[in-house]
């Protein structure tokens, strides 16, 4: 038997509860409630002058550990190369630095506190001698070892894309971060002692309290947030501050208990039974289609960033003609960071309604596996693909699919859904994406684009041979 780790909510104290040995260690709640349901809340902050300096002063010291921590591998790297370069035996070189976590937050703390040899030391006017960061008593410890564990991370990611084991595009060696371009954001760990409140918890209907920054107060509710954690069904994990677009945001993750099982039972009344293909583009966001060719629903998408265009060209032409460091500018970068906030808040509200409602609404989705990064090389639709944010719908039917227990399946990526007859399965070599209506030349079938290719996502069934060549035939779509 193995056992879970203790937790404290208020009201009452996560016990260690035994659970069957191999199973996945998992939160539970003092009232029994097993918290597994990855969750994140978001809230806008309405901070005064004070606060908000308090919180660029967090983003300061996160930037200055993340920064520190560089600037030592860095000398270090170079100063090995340098040795190598003069023909120093390899045991005769200067030892590296550890770039784990734990040494990093070891070495920080050191360092900030005046105990490490490179400490900085500072004379006070009354000639007192203080050695380490004489503010650091300001900010919350947290910000630095969160920045620690990022910086090691940003390493870890560069060294593992140099030996080929890291998918994706290429990491390069991570950048510092700059006080004027770098977006001011910082991380702190909801950390609390068994049997005390939480250090991160809403405390009114809008206003949450975060570890050294005290109570803030939130736009909008915090009616949700409160009440699971009065009924000990969430605990928080971190709260990450962004500061964009001229105001602050907080991202409040954690573990949150399963819905209700009617929400989460595949069978429910109401759910369609049949599979669902969901097929993506640009000029239709999405239409979903079930196994036996009948049309669900059709999106077409409020594509925000194209209807904004001639707003940001003014906004943008308007920020080109101030003076830099000024307070027009100032004003004109805040007005464009509006806009583009809008565009992006327009475009996440439908992209969340198209979700929960195919999450809600199916037993078994089917979707494709678009290759977004590589769609973007194309100039002419670079930016309607941007504006459609498939990537950001994808995702979120990923998580919501597993919170109400519908299955989704992921297409292959070279799957012809748009090339193959979904009513007898001929496949054409070449459909253009001026082609919008299908037309079969075997079966003489003309049906919509987006439709055909939904419909047999629809029918998809994953390969069978190791090759990943052979499919189920599609098939006959209904009248």
């Amino acid at each position: 038997m193995s056992l879970l780790a203790a937790l404290s909510v208020p009201g009452g104290t996560i016990g260690f509860v035994p659970v069957a040995t191999g199973s996945a260690d998992t939160l539970v709640s003092h009232t029994g409630v097993p918290l597994a349901r990855v969750t994140t809340f978001k809230f806008t902050l309405d901070v005064n002058d004070e606060q908000h300096h308090r919180l660029l002063a967090h983003a300061g010291a996160s930037r200055l550990a993340f920064n520190h921590h560089l600037a030592r591998v860095k000398a270090n790297l170079d100063q090995r190369a340098a040795e190598k370069s003069y023909g120093v035996d390899e045991a005769d070189l200067t030892p590296a630095l550890s770039w784990s976590k734990i040494s990093f937050i070891s070495e920080m703390n050191a360092w900030k506190d005046g105990r490490a040899p490179d400490a900085r030391v500072e004379i006070q006017d009354e000639g007192t001698i203080v050695r380490g960061l004489p503010w650091r008593s300001e900010v919350s410890a947290d910000v630095f070892e969160t920045a620690s564990v990022n910086a090691a991370q940003a390493l870890k990611n560069w060294a593992n894309s140099r030996k080929g084991a890291r998918a994706g595009k290429s990491a390069g060696f991570p950048r510092f971060k700059s006080r004027h371009r770098t977006t001011p954001k910082f991380r702190v760990r909801a950390k609390y002692k068994e049997g005390s409140a939480p250090s991160v918890r809403a405390s009114s209907a809008r206003a949450i309290t975060f570890p050294k920054l005290g109570e803030l107060r939130v736009r909008e509710k915090t009616r949700q947030l409160r009440r699971l954690y009065e009924r000990g069904r969430f605990h928080a994990y971190a709260a990450a501050f962004t500061y964009e677009r001229g105001r602050w945001t907080v991202t409040i993750t954690g573990v949150a208990a399963q819905l209700h099982h009617q929400r989460r039972n595949a069978a429910a009344p109401g759910r369609t039974q049949a599979r669902v293909g969901v097929d993506l583009g640009v000029k239709t966001l999405a239409v979903a289609a079930d196994e036996h060719g009948n049309q669900i629903k059709v999106w077409e998408g409020v594509k925000a960033l194209q209807a904004a265009q001639v707003r940001l060209k003014l906004a943008n032409q308007a920020l080109a003609r101030t003076k830099r460091s000024s307070n027009g500018r100032r004003k004109a970068a805040r007005r464009l960071g509006k806009m583009h906030g809008r565009v992006a808040a327009v475009r996440k509200a439908l992209l969340h309604s198209i979700s929960s409602e195919l999450a809600k609404g199916s037993a078994v989705l089917v979707i494709e596996d678009l290759n977004a990064a590589g769609m973007l090389r194309n100039r002419k639709l670079a930016r309607h693909i941007s504006d459609a944010g498939f990537r950001e719908l994808r995702r979120q039917l990923e998580y919501k699919s597993a919170w109400y227990g519908t299955e989704l399946v992921v297409a292959d990526r070279w799957f012809p859904s748009s090339k193959t007859c979904s009513s007898c399965g001929a496949v054409k070599a070449y459909l253009s994406l001026a082609d919008r209506v299908y037309e079969c030349a075997a079966c003489g079938l003309v049906i919509d684009r987006d439709l055909n290719a939904a419909i047999n996502l629809a029918r998809y069934t994953p390969p069978t041979d190791p090759e990943g060549t052979k499919t189920s035939p599609p098939l006959p779509a209904a009248a």
